[in-house]
């Protein structure tokens, strides 16, 4: 299903979403290198200063959801999620969009991710989004296995694409 073809709906989190979010979750991260995040993990982070969180949805159904945080004029995009059934629908890019807006709203001027070595689709999709490799984390990512993480990064700029675009 392409994103021209539905009505999306991207809002913020509020504290009811928090289950959806931890089913979300499972759904979106199965590779072995992923961690589980449960319900307790997502409040725990939603707690956090300058944290937040977005869930898109077609009509009730979620779809996708973004977490991330904000520090001074850094950002870090700590999850980002969209059910497999909807990937490469334009769901991930609009999640992203809005969250670049959201970040810039909150005073952050470049935004960071890690993603797992062995994710060449995600690395692509990052790079397409204009992020760039700075950095590699050695053994970040501990699931079954474990991999090393490639640190991304991107100035958040005038061109971020408004919301209702």
């Amino acid at each position: 299903m392409r994103l021209a073809e539905t009505s999306l709906t991207i809002r913020r989190v509020e504290s009811f979403d928090i289950p959806v979010l931890a089913a979300l979750h499972a759904a979106c991260f199965t590779a072995p290198w992923d961690q589980h995040w449960t319900e307790k993990s997502f409040k725990d982070v939603l707690g956090m200063p300058g944290a937040g969180a977005l869930i898109a949805a077609i009509g009730s159904e979620p779809v996708g959801f973004a977490v991330a945080r904000v520090a001074a004029d850094e950002a870090e995009l700590l999850l980002i999620g969209t059910r497999p059934e909807y990937r490469r629908g334009g769901y991930g890019r609009a999640l992203i969009e809005h969250m670049l807006m959201a970040l810039k709203g909150g005073g952050a001027t470049q935004v960071f991710l890690e993603v797992a070595e062995p994710n060449t689709s995600g690395l692509r999709f990052y790079e397409s989004l204009g992020f760039r490799e700075v950095g590699r984390r050695r053994d970040y990512f501990h699931g079954e296995t474990t991999v090393d993480a490639l640190v991304l990064a991107r100035r958040i700029t005038a061109e971020v694409k408004k919301a209702s675009q």
